[in-house]
């Protein structure tokens, strides 16, 4: 049942969905390596995107939105960091995340600030998806996305 639902999709969301997870993967590797995420993309690209598209059963990743995401994750990390831990309760701290986490919670952080075009009850789901694919606490994600949402999207959330 779950295959014939994920094939109701429209291609072009899966090719988000599959670009969202690509760029979780090369950011999380660009930290990892200590490199900048320019010098993984190449490398990403020729050996395992394939491997992301073919799981979401698309032709290709929605490479504007690839590459608009892991350069912001890049360019403005610590600013997504410190929305992100002005998000967290009061007992954790952002140094107290995983890194795969802290990657995935900025990716979301990211595109609900500068991707108004994107519903924010999307963006927070399609990332507690993602979370649970990456191995995350999916509802540790989804809570703290869900207040960076009501953050940064007040009239739409509901919360201005």
């Amino acid at each position: 049942m779950a295959k014939e639902q994920q094939d109701l999709k429209p291609v072009p969301v899966r090719r988000r969905s599959a670009s969202r997870l690509a760029a979780i993967q090369i950011t999380y590797q660009a930290i990892m390596s200590e490199k900048p995420v320019l010098e993984c993309v190449p490398d990403f690209l020729a050996h395992y995107a394939a491997d992301v598209i073919k799981s979401f059963r698309v032709k290709d990743l929605d490479h504007e939105h690839f590459n608009a995401l892991y350069a912001g994750m890049e360019s403005h990390g610590d600013e997504l960091d410190g929305e992100i831990a002005s998000c967290l309760s009061a007992d954790w701290s952002i140094d107290r995340l995983t890194m795969l986490d802290r990657v995935v919670l900025r990716a979301g952080t990211f595109e609900l600030r500068q991707m108004p075009h994107i519903p924010a009850r999307a963006a927070v789901s399609e990332y507690a998806s993602l979370s649970d694919a990456c191995g995350c606490d999916v509802a540790f994600i989804n809570a703290v996305l869900d207040r960076v949402a009501r953050a940064q999207r007040r009239v739409e959330m509901g919360t201005a």
